[in-house]
């Protein structure tokens, strides 16, 4: 057994600061096949901390109030409310009162699908003018939890959440949320206590963003494409955060967010690889934070190209800190071991899909560089959850949910993630391109030809019965991995202990680009 791995059982514990993401938003008409995609990695504070399970939200006949696990905030939603999927940190808590919460992605009965948040910085000198509210405002936890009730559209969406922000104000720097339909997707900034700003994603383009704020001079006049809080500008005037006589268009960006030497190592390298692989621009000549927030897409982007833009870690680099072996290496990947899990939404075209196959939540249960995305169609029944996928995983290991099983398999491949990850990245690769363009495909031939005959109750069945073996071999080649994983480094009796594993594993989540402070 290698040093660390023996090692970590005495290594005390690290604080943990805030989380941290990276997120990419694709337009119809910049995607393969007319899809509107959604994708963002979920990062914690560490490996161990944060779990996922997916729940099914039923549909409400009447209003209900809503409550916060971080903080006093309290919303009565008003009914009906849309039935939703989500994946959620955090249950309800019955002896508090907290409703399920921290639902880092979902989507709802009308095809609304969001994630959040994507948490950066405000200027120091915005929130002294416009503070936060601690203690009632909108904190992570809240976004999907309010919003997709009742959302119609995701334009609907934007407007929902900014009125709840105008209204309660922000609890803290949550930053940014993605909203998307069949139609278009939206992305929402917010600057301060009580003020932000969302724009629609134009159809031929793609966006990417990294804990930073990204909007700079958007139209605010633009009423079609442009949301944005009440008083923006006569605000962003009065507490000195622009001045008009100065002939400098108004900037969101040079506002309200930071821009500093830790935006630079942190956030920016992420987005500039994204753009490359996605566009082809290498960004030379262009200043710290002035990235262009809108680019064509060299080639139609493809729910594989957004899966493979999550796993990235500047391959191949000399700042590929996991292949040079150099947890010191300054520039944040966007694959990093604290992600909790990683996610790609894919809205299909109005009409081209019966109702219960027009959106896809592919979800990797933890870091996406080393776990399979398999896909959970929007009318999948709440009752054929594979138990792989409901199983409320914890700190402590179990031989069930695919959580553990991918974080078995990180705690292995990070001891020599040069010679282990090329082989592993294949396998995972392999299964999704099969998953993708072949046995959804079949699927939803089966399905649409069964929803077409009147049998409801075939298509619900042959749906579950799919999810089930997807996810069964998705949970078979993750076991199967580790194995030969395993046996690659010498272990001779099988896996290690999964007491060994897992402190192995938050040792280096922690160790491995830690969120920052």
């Amino acid at each position: 057994m290698r040093a660390p791995l023996l090692l970590l059982l005495q290594l005390g514990a690290i604080a943990a600061p805030a989380r941290a993401c990276t997120s990419l938003l694709v337009g119809r008409a910049a995607s393969a096949d007319g899809t509107v995609l959604l994708a963002r990695s979920d990062d914690g504070s560490d490996a161990i901390t944060d779990t996922n399970n997916l729940v099914w939200h039923r549909t409400r006949t009447g209003p209900t109030v809503w409550r916060s696990n971080m903080n006093g905030l309290q919303v009565e939603l008003p009914a009906p409310g849309l039935g939703f999927w989500s994946a959620p940190l955090t249950l309800a808590n019955r002896s508090s009162g907290g409703n399920t919460s921290n639902e880092s992605v979902g989507i709802n009965s009308a095809g609304v699908a969001m994630s959040a948040t994507e948490s950066f910085r405000n200027r120091r000198e915005a929130i002294a003018a416009d503070p936060y509210c601690a203690d009632t405002g909108l904190r992570e936890d809240a976004p999907l939890s309010l919003v997709l009730p009742q959302a119609t559209s995701s334009r609907h969406a934007a407007e929902l959440l900014g009125s709840l922000l105008s209204r309660h104000g922000a609890g803290e720097a949550f930053g940014g949320v993605l909203m998307a339909d069949a139609r278009e997707a939206w992305y929402l900034e917010v600057g301060s206590g009580h003020h932000w700003l969302a724009q629609r994603v134009p159809s031929d383009t793609f966006f990417v963003t990294g804990n930073q704020g990204r909007f700079k001079h958007a139209d605010l006049n633009d009423r079609h494409n442009v949301l944005h809080s009440r008083g923006l500008l006569q605000f962003a005037t009065s507490a000195g955060l622009w001045r008009p006589s100065s002939g400098r268009p108004f900037s969101f960006f040079d506002a309200f967010m930071t821009n500093d030497r830790g935006d630079q190592v942190y956030s920016q390298p992420r987005v500039r690889e994204l753009q490359r692989l996605l566009n082809g621009t290498d960004n030379r000549g262009v200043g710290p934070g002035c990235e262009p927030e809108f680019l064509q897409p060299r080639q139609p982007l493809s729910v594989l190209d957004a899966m493979a833009a999550l796993r990235r870690h500047f391959d191949g680099t000399d700042h590929d800190g996991y292949g040079n072996r150099n947890p010191a290496e300054p520039w944040r990947p966007v694959a990093v071991l604290r992600a909790s899990q990683g996610h790609v939404v894919r809205l299909r075209p109005l009409g081209s899909l019966p109702d219960a196959l027009s959106a896809t939540v592919y979800i990797a249960m933890a870091m996406p560089a080393l776990s399979p995305f398999v896909p959970i169609y929007k009318g999948l029944p709440a009752k054929a959850l594979p138990p792989a996928l409901a199983t409320r995983a914890g700190r402590d290991p179990d031989r069930v949910s695919l959580v553990w099983k991918a974080r078995r398999l990180q705690a292995l491949v990070m001891q020599d993630w040069p010679g282990l990850v090329p082989n592993v990245t294949a396998a995972l690769k392999g299964f999704e391109w099969e998953v993708v363009t072949v046995l959804q495909p079949a699927l939803e031939r089966r399905y649409a030809a069964l929803h077409a005959a009147g049998d409801a109750a075939g298509a619900a069945a042959e749906l579950a019965s799919f999810t089930h073996r997807v996810v069964d071999a998705a949970g078979a080649l993750l076991d199967s991995l580790a194995r030969r994983v395993a046996t690659a480094l010498g272990f001779r009796d099988g896996l290690p202990p999964d007491r060994a594993l897992s402190a192995a594993l938050d040792w280096q989540s922690r160790v491995w680009f830690p969120p920052r402070d």
